[in-house]
């Protein structure tokens, strides 16, 4: 496997895991194997968000979800960087989409951080890197 860092940030393998259907059209037995093999082959990049998949009938923390049940059954959280996603999903369960996302807005982002932060998902107080977007201030 080879690896890079991210600007000044962490170093990851080149290859990034994505993790979309985890836990919603890929179960979480499937899933559990093909994280199991990544790992052991190396990779220490996944990549999930939020919103993955509402649109197959679940809420969008399917992935996060099963990524914390994973990362604590194997103890590998400190192995691995995660980079997540917020915004994408709608507003409200069965709001119109994209018309009603959440978007980006510094509120939004703090409300969902407020709420439920990706790392209380993933059981763990590790951050979690989020790529769209800097720094988020206060509203």
């Amino acid at each position: 496997m080879r690896y890079q860092t991210l600007g000044g940030g962490p170093t990851v393998s080149a290859l990034c895991l994505g993790t979309m259907f985890f836990g919603t059209t890929v179960d979480e037995a499937t899933a559990g194997q093909i994280l199991d093999r990544f790992l052991d082959a190396g990779g220490t990049f996944l990549d999930t968000a939020d919103s993955y998949a509402f649109w197959v009938g679940g809420t969008g923390d399917e992935s996060e979800e099963l990524l914390g049940r994973w990362l604590a059954s194997r103890g590998t959280r400190d192995q691995l960087v995660i980079a997540t996603k917020v915004g994408a999903r709608p507003a409200s369960p069965g709001a119109a989409w994209p018309e009603h996302a959440e978007g980006l807005s510094a509120k939004a982002i703090h409300a969902r951080r407020r709420g439920e932060p990706a790392s209380a998902r993933y059981r763990s107080d590790r951050p979690v890197l989020r790529p769209h977007g800097g720094p988020v201030r206060a509203p």
